[in-house]
């Protein structure tokens, strides 16, 4: 038991300690960089076509189960 607590503790130390390096690295390296290609709020630019989802969906392209053979 014991053991597997010392295992938890380390990999959390292990873990909390390679996500500071990253954000240090971060800072350092592309202190510009604000995540907006990754958090950015999808409804702020309407010019980009959305692909995925309902928008692209074909309804005249039905496949059924008895089309398989």
């Amino acid at each position: 038991m014991v053991l597997v607590i010392v295992l938890i503790v380390a990999s959390a130390a292990l873990v909390s300690w390679r996500w500071v390096t990253g954000i240090d690295y971060m800072m350092k390296n592309h202190p510009d960089y604000k995540g907006e290609d990754l958090f950015d709020d999808l409804h702020s630019d309407d010019s980009i076509t959305k692909s995925a989802g309902r928008d692209a969906w074909d309804d005249n392209n039905i496949h059924a189960e008895g089309d398989i053979w």
